[in-house]
């Protein structure tokens, strides 16, 4: 295969986050009931595969950072898919929880060479000019995965079996993503390089206090907003169906959440560079907020729902690309990678608590609970963007 530089190159990594995620996220979603029944093990131990890619990965982020940001992205990326690949192998062979659990953390050694942290790294050296509109494109075009992966696998359950998918699944990850990414020609930021040095131009905050609590700051803003986008998804559904809605109701819910964060991407893709990126943050936030509020303050009609999980839509997919963005923004280009995976460990164990948390709140309190917690860790998430955006300061208005 050619070399993929600029605009192709990025398309390209595309391409492989569908695969990605498509291949391991969503495998617990449509495959739960054969898995669980075969290999004898509960449905919450299944869903618990993507909890142990997350923690794993977690504590794996900053060292392939490191690796980004002196090598390139292209090696770390052909190891994490061939090791992908690995895990879906082990888990199609796989005869009961240990087995399965050694499945799901090879792949957790994967996901950050793979998945969000080193393939956007990689954007926004692919394409250093216009990192925001590449890695915009690249959320917009990952939306698709559950177009794509989803019907694939309702579909292919019954002539492959789940243990058939898991190795076609393995078997995309070493025809389609193993090349992409051996074929990615993106060099990495010189740290010597006068460009990229804290203050300058594209270099982001210089004074190291400042940078710190910079990064803390939006540690804890990332994180709580990814508490509610990783877990609320799972439980829109049921909420919905606890609010006394009918189950048609219920699923086209859950049905509009998806068209509202693309569109959502698609706005910013496309005009958010009028807006510096934390105040994109701070919209976002506040959208969401406010569309969790909906239900608490009028109740859970139908129409209420539905306006939450539009609002909702709307702001986790914009504030998708923020996540990405404002580490470049306010740490600079060099060291992006590292500044990520070590964002991804804090922000990663809060991911892997999600599910879990907001399903007991709901089990406890109800649908209020769930939502009201919801709302709480979206009101803290903001806070801490508008403190980020003060630490920030007029050094980030470019």
């Amino acid at each position: 295969m050619r070399p993929l530089t600029g605009r192709r190159g990025v398309m390209a990594l595309a391409a492989t986050q569908i695969a990605g995620w498509g291949s391991t996220y969503f495998i617990p979603a449509m495959l739960v009931e054969p898995i669980s029944a075969e290999l004898g093990i509960r449905p919450t131990v299944v869903f618990s595969g993507v909890t142990i890619m997350l923690v794993v990965g977690a504590f794996l982020g900053t060292w392939v950072g490191r690796q980004v940001d002196r090598d390139g992205p292209s090696r770390i990326m052909t190891l994490g898919s061939t090791l992908m690949a690995i895990g879906l192998c082990i888990l199609g062979f796989s005869g009961g929880i240990a087995s399965y659990v050694a499945a799901w953390s090879v792949m957790g050694l994967g996901m950050p060479m793979v998945l969000i942290q080193t393939p956007f790294a990689a954007a926004a050296l692919l394409v250093p000019g216009s990192a925001r509109r590449a890695i915009g494109l690249m959320t917009l075009i990952g939306s698709l995965t559950t177009v794509v992966y989803l019907p694939m696998m309702a579909w292919l359950e019954g002539p492959l079996g789940w243990r058939g998918i898991c190795f076609l699944f393995a078997g995309i990850q070493m025809v389609v993503c193993v090349p992409i990414h051996a074929a990615i020609a993106a060099r990495p930021v010189a740290r010597d390089d006068p460009r990229n040095a804290p203050g300058a131009e594209g270099g982001g905050i210089a004074d190291p206090a400042l940078r710190r609590r910079a990064f803390w700051t939006m540690a804890v803003a990332f994180s709580c907003v990814g508490f509610v986008t990783w877990g609320l998804p799972l439980h829109l559904v049921e909420i919905a169906r606890a609010y006394g809605q009918p189950a048609a109701v219920a699923v086209t819910a859950g049905a509009i959440l998806g068209p509202a964060q693309m569109a959502a991407r698609a706005v910013e893709t496309a005009f958010g560079q009028r807006l510096h990126i934390l105040d994109v943050g701070s919209y976002s936030l506040a959208v969401i907020a406010a569309a969790l509020l909906l239900p608490l303050l009028f109740g859970g009609t139908a129409t209420m729902l539905m306006l939450m999980v539009i609002g909702y839509g709307l702001g986790a997919g914009a504030n998708t690309i923020v996540r990405a963005i404002a580490p470049l923004v306010v740490f600079g280009r060099a060291g992006y990678a590292t500044v990520l995976g070590r964002m991804g460990l804090p922000m990663n164990l809060v991911f892997a608590t999600a599910p879990f948390v907001i399903a007991a709140a709901v089990e406890a309190g109800g649908p209020v609970a769930g939502v009201a917690l919801c709302a709480a860790a979206t009101f803290v998430s903001l806070a801490a963007m508008l403190i980020l955006r003060r630490i920030a300061g007029d050094q980030m208005r470019q």
